[in-house]
């Protein structure tokens, strides 16, 4: 078998250079992998590691490459052995030059000598000092390994200390939340079910939201058989918000993978319909999977272009409408750490003509009387409480609704930027509106 770390620079290889999810593609290497339990933590140690502080160690390597012409591979395996020098204190320094160097050689032989010198000559040197970045904004971007536009835009947006918060946030461990499903079993006796597996847990502000304390819930039969739904705890506040009742007929117009319509039929245990959109047909297979392995057959999985909505549907026909929307993904850089490299400025221009169009479209569902709930799991203005007033502006039979969030303990005027006001959940966005009888 494979070294852990040819393994992880695979993945990282994979994910830098070819733009694969880091999440997807670790859980299917470990899966399919028989690794001891220490090197599946080594492997996830250094994939994640290695991505999340891509341009840190960019900057500590810049003095010894920036006059060579580097190859992608080498410099990750540059990378990945600049973070374990600087990042990990368990791993002997030799031991990361010399399997650096066998990497090196197995991939492109003639760069052994190279890559050797630089960590050598690096291991020589004074580290240097980020603290000594004169601009405060430039010297966060580089600690944190953000890109300085990123930076620059949350600083415009928010303030310094705010996008200090979030950078220092986007570069913790996420924690794993799970949905108990009360449509097929009691709270007491699911958690009966996990205290028998030995699964340690914390309970949440939400009743059926537990925190999963360092336990892989998905292998078990709890998750197999339906009994629970892996969802962060920010997440699961958009059903909430949404409020579907049993008698509503409720659509999710870009639901895929189906976690939180699937949220939306348990809280109406599984009465009325939940209809649950998605424009890829193998999304609509995941949709389906997730139905069948929870047992909600209220949930009606539809293939259907967001933006037109109207073709299949007919207009006012919804009490409940949900859009959940395409988005930059900002509020997920924790678990998705290559996210902060892989968009532009000129993507989030592109993503707010889509939202605006899906909203345009799915507007014209709701019932008079009715709800619509906007959401995003990003940090950005321009998708976020710009949005909020785009809906406002253009839509005068829509008003902000704040009485969902004050059930929930939140003090807003109907919209909301989850930051850090549940402790170690995602960053998201969510905003109700009312429509007039």
């Amino acid at each position: 078998m494979a070294s852990v770390r040819k393994i992880a620079l695979e993945i990282i290889n994979q994910v830098l250079l070819e733009d694969a999810y880091s999440n997807l593609l670790l859980n299917e290497v470990i899966n399919s992998k028989q690794l001891k339990e220490v090197d599946k933590g080594l492997l996830t140690e250094l994939v994640y590691g290695t991505i999340t502080y891509a341009l840190t160690l960019d900057y500590y390597l810049s003095k010894y490459i920036s006059k060579h012409k580097v190859d992608d591979v080498i410099r990750n395996i540059l990378r990945m052995a600049i973070y374990q020098i600087v990042y990990l204190d368990r791993i002997p320094n030799h031991a990361v030059v010399n399997e650096a160097v066998k990497l090196a050689k197995e991939y492109k032989s003639e760069a052994t000598a190279f890559v050797n010198g630089v960590l050598r000559n690096f291991l020589r040197d004074v580290k240097p000092d980020l603290n000594l970045i004169n601009d405060e904004i430039e010297r966060l971007a580089i600690t944190t390994s953000h890109p300085l536009w990123l930076v620059k835009m949350w600083v415009k947006q928010f303030s310094l200390e705010k996008a200090q918060k979030v950078c220092y946030l986007n570069n913790t461990k996420p924690h794993q939340y799970i949905r108990l499903n009360l449509f097929k079993d009691t709270r007491d006796n699911i958690m009966r079910r996990l205290n028998e597996l030995g699964i340690k847990y914390e309970t949440t502000h939400l009743n059926e939201a537990l925190r999963i304390i360092d336990d892989n819930i998905a292998n078990t039969y709890l998750y197999k058989e339906g009994f629970v739904y892996i969802q962060d705890l920010s997440s699961m506040h958009v059903a909430h918000i949404l409020n579907p009742q049993p008698s509503d007929c409720v659509i999710d117009v870009c639901a895929a993978p189906g976690g939180k319509s699937t949220h939306c039929a348990e809280l109406m245990q599984n009465k009325g319909e939940v209809y649950a959109c998605d424009i890829h047909e193998h999304k609509i297979n995941l949709i389906n999977e997730h139905k069948e392995r929870l047992g909600l057959s209220c949930i009606k999985p539809t293939l259907c272009d967001a933006r037109k909505l109207t073709e299949v549907f007919e207009p006012q026909s919804f009490d409940r409408v949900l859009v959940d929307a395409p988005c930059s993904g900002f509020g997920v850089i924790r678990r998705k750490p290559e996210i902060k490299y892989n968009k532009k400025p000129s993507d989030i221009d592109t993503i707010v003509v889509l939202q605006k169009e899906i909203i345009d479209e799915a507007i014209k569902l709701v019932k008079p009387g009715g709800t619509l709930v906007y959401s995003t799991c990003t940090l950005n203005k321009k998708e976020n409480e710009k949005m909020v007033e785009y809906i406002l502006n253009k839509y005068q039979d829509f008003k902000l609704n704040k009485e969902p969030f004050e059930k929930l303990g939140f003090n807003c005027e109907g919209y909301l930027q989850l930051i850090d006001q549940i402790n170690d959940a995602d960053i998201f966005f969510i905003a109700c509106f009312k429509k007039d009888a």
